[in-house]
C-alpha cells in the first residue's frame, strides 16, 4: 500500500471487485479478517487535489518517481478566456507537467481544455517557470530565494557535485485525472497518443471509507501514454517512466548497496557506487532513479520528503554524498519528511 496524505488515508492500486482492509492481531496473519470499504459519495474533488499535490507519486507505478509542483490553479490566458489548470509541475527530466482533475465522470471537452493548457505551457521559457516557480516556494523555508534550477537540483539531483545542466520544458506531460474517464475521452487520448507523439495519460480515483472509518483511496491508470524513453531506446508507458528493470527498485538498490558493502571496511558508501553495481545488472538503467530511491530510503535526507511512495528507512547520510546503514537504536525514529521525532 502506499501512504497517503494523512496517517488514517492510505492510497494504493484499485480493483473491480471491491475494496477490503485487512484487520489482524496476530504476527503471521492468520487471525486476520477483511472489512468492506463502501465508496464515498461525498465530493472529495478539492481533496483529492490536495492529496495529490502532497502525493505526485501516485500519478507514476514507479514509487520513486516524483513532480516538483510549481503551481495550482495558476492563471492562464487561452483564447482570451482566463482559465486555471489544476496542478503544474516539472520532473526529473525538466518537463513541464500538467495535471487536470475532473469531479465525476470526465466531459468530452476536458480534452478540448488540457490542449489548451498545454499549448499556452509550451511557449513558456524557463524566465517564465522561474516566475511560477519561486512564487509557488515562495513560503517554504528551504527553498526562499533559490531559483527553479537550484531547487530543481536539490529535489531530484542534491548529492551530484557541481550543478546538473537541464534544458527544462522540451517536452510536455499530461494527466487527465477524475472518478471515471469516459470511453470517448480514453480513445481521443489513445489517438492523440498514437497519431499526435503527445504524452498524456488518464487515471481514474475512487474514494471509499471503512466500517472503522479509515479511508482508502484507489487509483488505476486506464490509459497510459507510450513515451520514447530518453535512457532506455525502447518504448514504455509514462506510467512505469522511471524504471525498467524486472525487479522492483526497492530490491535492486538494497542489494547493491549489500554488494558495495561487501568490498568496502567502513560501511560508507556513496550513489555513484550504488550505481555502478547497478549498472552491472541493468547497463541502460535511469540512474535518477537509483538516487532517488536512496533519498526516499535514508531516514534523515532532506530530499526524503519528496518521496513518500513506499519509503523504506534503510540508510542514513553522513553529509557529502556519503550514507551508512541505518541503526534506529543509536540514529533514533525519523519520519516521512526527514524530520526526527525521538
Amino acid at each position: 500500500m502506499r501512504s497517503g496524505y494523512q496517517d488514517r488515508i492510505e492510497i494504493i492500486g484499485g480493483g473491480s471487485l471491491g475494496l477490503f482492509k485487512l484487520n489482524y492481531n496476530k504476527t503471521d496473519l492468520s487471525d486476520g479478517y477483511m472489512e468492506k470499504a463502501n465508496k464515498e459519495p461525498i465530493d472529495y474533488e478539492k481533496d483529492f487535489e490536495n492529496w495529490l499535490e502532497n502525493s505526485p507519486h501516485v500519478l507514476f507505478e514507479d514509487d520513486t518517481s516524483t513532480i516538483m509542483w510549481i503551481g495550482r490553479q495558476v492563471s492562464t490566458t487561452t483564447y482570451e478566456t482566463t482559465k486555471f489548470p489544476d496542478l503544474m509541475g516539472i520532473d526529473s527530466n525538466g518537463d513541464v507537467v500538467l495535471v487536470e482533475l475532473k469531479k465525476n465522470r470526465t466531459p468530452r471537452d476536458v480534452v478540448a481544455q488540457l490542449l489548451e493548457y498545454a499549448a499556452w505551457a509550451d511557449n513558456l521559457s524557463y524566465e517564465d517557470l522561474n516566475v511560477l516557480t519561486m512564487k509557488y516556494y515562495d513560503k517554504d523555508e528551504m527553498y526562499i530565494g533559490m531559483e527553479l534550477s537550484e531547487i530543481h537540483q536539490n529535489i531530484f539531483y542534491p548529492d551530484l557535485d557541481g550543478a546538473v545542466e537541464r534544458n527544462f520544458n522540451q517536452k510536455l506531460r499530461l494527466f487527465i485525472v477524475a472518478e471515471d474517464i469516459s470511453k470517448s475521452v480514453k480513445e481521443v487520448v489513445r489517438f492523440l497518443n498514437r497519431k499526435g507523439n503527445l504524452d498524456i495519460s488518464c487515471m481514474k480515483y475512487e474514494v471509499f471509507r471503512s466500517e472503522s472509518g479509515e479511508f482508502f483511496v484507489s487509483t488505476e491508470i486506464e490509459e497510459a501514454s507510450p513515451v520514447e524513453s530518453k535512457h532506455l531506446g525502447s518504448r514504455m508507458t509514462s506510467a512505469s517512466y522511471g524504471w525498467n528493470g524486472d525487479v522492483p527498485v526497492k530490491r535492486v538498490v538494497k542489494n547493491a548497496v549489500d554488494e558495495v558493502l561487501k568490498i568496502k571496511n567502513d560501511g560508507i558508501f556513496t550513489g555513484k557506487e550504488v550505481i555502478s553495481q547497478v549498472i552491472k545488472q541493468y547497463p541502460d538503467c535511469n540512474q535518477s532513479t537509483i538516487r532517488c530511491q536512496i533519498y526516499a530510503d535514508c531516514v534523515n535526507h532532506s530530499s526524503r520528503k519528496h518521496y513518500k511512495g513506499g519509503q523504506l528507512d534503510m540508510y542514513y547520510t553522513i553529509g557529502n554524498g556519503r550514507f551508512r546503514l541505518y541503526n534506529r537504536q543509536s540514529d533514533g525514529k525519523w519520519n516521512a519528511e526527514g524530520e526526527k521525532i525521538e
